[in-house]
């Protein structure tokens, strides 16, 4: 068969592998376009949020965290799951006053994109947020351990550029809200 002639892989057969508070995995028995069997593994979430809040100063708001995964701390945009019952702009909103005390007065939709589309069901959508009002109204989840770090947005858009912002969804909401601010 033609490796070029590309068309869907045909599921033959689904296994829950492991359920856990944030994801599902499940191995998948596929056919590919040239009859072959194989497996394909699927991580399961629920789909997320980040909002980059700037301030009238021009300040962003983010916030610094260890990332077990990774093994190192990182600062990036507020961001969180989706509840079942909100849309995104809702979640956006929740969560950036949740983990800074801010809440944006506007959001600008920036994209949204599948954050590991190999193996995951997962899409994040990105917003700007501006026109900040200070709550103060901090609420944590009791497994989640911030730092808030206030810079400007100009050093942000320098350590993006710099290599030291690792996190897709925080280079990619100052990546697309370059010439918005």
């Amino acid at each position: 068969m033609d490796k070029n002639n590309i068309s869907v892989e045909k599921i033959l057969n689904r296994e829950l592998l492991y359920t856990g508070s944030y994801l599902t995995l499940e191995k998948l028995q596929v056919r590919l376009p040239d009859q072959q069997v194989c497996d394909r593994e699927v991580v399961r979430v629920r789909n997320a949020v980040a909002v980059l809040p700037v301030d009238d100063k021009g300040n962003v708001h983010l916030v610094r965290q260890f990332r077990p995964a990774i093994d190192q701390f990182i600062l990036e945009a507020p961001a969180g799951l989706m509840d079942h019952d909100e849309n995104p702009g809702q979640t956006a909103l929740r969560e950036c006053e949740e983990e800074t005390g801010y809440k944006p007065r506007q959001l600008h939709k920036l994209l949204t994109y599948a954050h590991a589309e190999g193996y995951s069901t997962g899409f994040i959508t990105l917003f700007l947020g501006t026109d900040l009002e200070y709550t103060g109204n901090i609420h944590l989840d009791s497994s989640e351990f911030l730092e808030q770090v206030t810079l400007s947005f100009s050093e942000l858009v320098r350590r993006v550029e710099t290599n030291q912002i690792v996190d897709s969804k925080t280079i990619l909401c100052t990546l697309f809200s370059q010439g918005k601010i």
